[in-house]
């Protein structure tokens, strides 16, 4: 599997083209699933956003699986979330509440897995989490079951993190992930774009397009290392089918086996670049109700690289 990105001219989306999914997707799970899941969580109670800078760099670093760590404060005690935009919801690992004497609340919230895979999670409220300048109260988060964590060498925890850090917080913001730099940075956008290819929701949605111009849909999983396709979108757009392939699959459930299919070559063009996906698998693309993904890129993407997420003008640049 590999991913290779060089810079080429803008790729332009169309004011028709997006008015379309903007359309497609006002309506429906994709842009409510979050406030329902905050909350169910929540009941009466009240979260709240304190911005006391808002603009920051904060340390960020690739863990042993190619996952993107920063510091995160959870009542005032230094942790380490993933980034991951593909997390609808923030979520904490058990043993990170065991260490910090938390109680988890009687309540949970039905999650779907990365194999479809529908089950109940356990929830908490936070009293405090600091993202850099920024302050949560009463942040809803989802329990990380420590079974379906648990990848230990000796006394050694493998999956070295105490949380996901997910769409929930980040789509709030513009931000930018410096892979050259190894910073995250909460920015101030000061620029306008005409032409956006972002659709405001619950998950980050890109339109790309492809060789001939076409113009695709790509999700965005911070939380993954590599991007994967659609299998219908394989039948649809002619992709060439290499074979198929046992893969393993992981998100808020832990660890899944599923059956993958492998295609060959896949090149799509995203603002300034050119990315060309080699022998990538399928997965899947049908998160929300009403339409499906082509593809949900990974963070691969830009690796040795820099992406800007500008939330608040519909907006994601490769730099």
């Amino acid at each position: 599997m590999g991913c290779k990105v060089t810079s080429v001219s803008p790729c332009i989306i169309d004011t028709c083209d997006y008015q379309k999914w903007q359309e497609i997707t006002r309506n429906g799970s994709f842009s409510d699933s979050i406030q329902k899941a905050r909350e169910s969580i929540l009941g009466s109670i009240k979260e709240e956003k304190v911005i006391y800078q808002d603009t920051f760099t904060l340390p960020m670093k690739r863990n042993l699986f190619g996952l993107l760590v920063v510091p995160v404060y959870i009542n005032h005690c230094l942790c380490h979330f993933i980034l991951d935009t593909g997390a609808q919801i923030s979520t904490i690992r058990q043993k990170t509440l065991d260490k910090l004497g938390l109680k988890k609340k009687n309540q949970t919230i039905e999650v779907g897995s990365i194999g479809g895979k529908q089950k109940h999670l356990d929830s908490i409220v936070i009293d405090d989490m600091q993202f850099g300048g920024i302050a949560y109260r009463n942040k809803a988060m989802i329990v990380l079951s420590q079974d379906a964590f648990s990848l230990r060498f000796g006394n050694i925890d493998m999956l070295s993190f105490d949380g996901l850090l997910g769409w929930d917080v980040l789509s709030t913001l513009d931000f930018e992930l410096d892979d050259i730099a190894h910073e995250c940075k909460v920015l101030k956008n000061r620029f306008r774009f005409p032409n956006p290819n972002m659709i405001p929701g619950d998950f980050p949605f890109l339109l790309v397009k492809d060789e001939k111009g076409k113009v695709l849909t790509f999700g965005f999983d911070s939380g993954s290392k590599r991007s994967w396709l659609g299998e219908d979108s394989m039948r649809k757009h002619c992709w060439e089918e290499e074979q198929e392939v046992k893969g393993l699959g992981f998100g808020v459930h832990g660890m899944e086996s599923m059956q993958m299919k492998m295609f060959k070559n896949v090149e799509v063009y995203v603002d300034r670049a050119k990315i060309r996906l080699t022998h990538t698998i399928s997965g899947p693309v049908d998160m929300f109700d009403r339409f499906t993904f082509d593809g949900v890129f990974g963070n691969e993407v830009f690796k040795g690289r820099r992406i800007r997420f500008v939330n608040s003008k519909s907006m994601i640049l490769l730099v």
